[in-house]
């Protein structure tokens, strides 16, 4: 699945977890920070489990065609439902 959001910066990340550790609540410092409660709570989640804020490993094999390469292959077989898979590989 693609990201919802954009990504927090790491010096965001621990700027979050010190005043996590600091014993103040969720709302308050994503009010200062102006940021969601949710990314909030999220970023403390992810560091109380590994102890990192990092993001970890997907698994899983990576794609092997783009999303425009998808998008082709999709149009042709629409186009066109009784091509077999071996002429839309030499098609394409």
């Amino acid at each position: 699945m693609a990201p919802h959001g954009k990504e927090l910066s790491e010096d965001l990340k621990k700027r979050i977890v010190s005043l996590h550790k600091d014993g103040l609540g969720y709302k308050k410092f994503s009010k200062t920070l102006k940021l969601s409660c949710s990314m909030v709570a999220k970023t403390i989640q992810r560091f109380n489990r590994p102890g990192s804020t990092q993001n970890r490993p997907h698994h899983g094999q990576p794609k092997e065609l783009s999303a425009h390469a998808q998008r082709h292959i999709q149009r042709m077989s629409l186009g066109n439902r009784r091509m077999s898979a071996a002429s839309i590989a030499a098609e394409s």
